[in-house]
């Protein structure tokens, strides 16, 4: 990055509180200019990267400065990274389902500590390159294990939709957004349940998980998982139709919705299209105060 202003930049983002800095990406018209002004500073490629401030800070990535700004300045999804700081501990094994280029698999990676282990699901080639590639340029990288693969209820070949943008798609019975896909492709298919048993790590004592609408065929696959385990769910929910048959999954096994936010308040009614909220067993004794609301 030889742009002064994109140096610049870097330096106020280190400096800046996180709260400063996701203030400032929700000004409406001013945060639209700031963007735009970085764009046309920023290389017109995908170019290795320190990221610049958040809990990645000083980590290296391969990003596109014009579209992946959050993730360089740490303003990407703060309340996902709120919670991995809060639920992860050292020395577990976790997974990370819909990986895509691996920020959040890194942050687990460096959560869970030099005796921990990530399992990081991705199906798109695309996403598999750079994901790798950002796995390489980090010492945390080496806990992370990569599976070629997306996840859903049964182990198989299915048809995967791709999304125009290319790093961004689905499998082809999941639920979530109805748009026009650009293209699709058959992509190898693991169940949890599946998966877990053929390998030699500890089960998974946190699982997140983003998969634009396929977030039920994923509980379909792990219900050994979750009646044994009792893992905690970091979760992104993709439509009401998913969101209704993942709470009836879940409430059917003893697991308790909560808000992905500060207190994490149970979840009563889920209203919005997309949300994001955290999954745990009724009974599970957690050093946390929740806000039965």
């Amino acid at each position: 990055m030889t742009s002064f202003l994109v140096r610049a930049t870097a330096t106020i983002a280190r400096a800046l509180p996180q709260g400063a800095r996701n203030f400032l990406y929700r000004l409406g018209p001013v945060s639209d200019a700031i963007r735009s002004v970085l764009t046309r500073a920023a290389p017109a490629e995908i170019v290795p990267v320190e990221i610049a401030a958040g809990p990645l800070a000083g980590m290296q990535m391969h990003l596109d400065l014009r579209s992946e700004k959050d993730l360089w300045l740490g303003t990407y999804e703060p309340a996902l990274l709120d919670a991995i700081k809060t639920f992860v501990s050292p020395g577990q094994t976790v997974y990370d389902v819909g990986a895509n280029i691996g920020y959040m698999s890194l942050a687990l990676a460096k959560a869970v500590g030099e005796d921990g282990r990530v399992v990081a699901f991705e199906p798109l080639p695309e996403n598999l390159a750079r994901l790798e590639a950002n796995f390489a340029l980090n010492a945390v990288g080496t806990r992370v294990e990569v599976v070629s693969a997306a996840v859903g209820e049964l182990t198989s070949q299915e048809q995967f939709l791709v999304h125009q943008s290319g790093a961004m798609g689905k499998l082809h019975y999941s639920t979530g957004r109805q748009i026009e896909y650009e293209g699709s492709l058959t992509v190898e298919v693991v169940a949890l349940d599946d998966w877990t048993a053929d390998s030699n790590y500890e089960p998974p004592a946190l699982i997140k998980i983003d998969v634009e609408g396929g977030e039920a065929a994923v509980f379909r696959g792990m219900s050994s998982i979750l009646e044994r385990d009792h893992p905690t769910i970091l979760l992104e929910l993709h439509g009401l139709e998913a969101s209704e048959e993942v709470q009836m999954i879940l409430a059917g096994v003893g697991y308790r919705i909560h808000e992905m936010r500060q207190g994490y308040p149970a979840v009563t009614e889920i209203t919005h299209w997309k949300s994001h909220v955290v999954a745990l067993p009724k009974d599970a004794k957690r050093e946390i105060s929740f806000s039965e609301s």
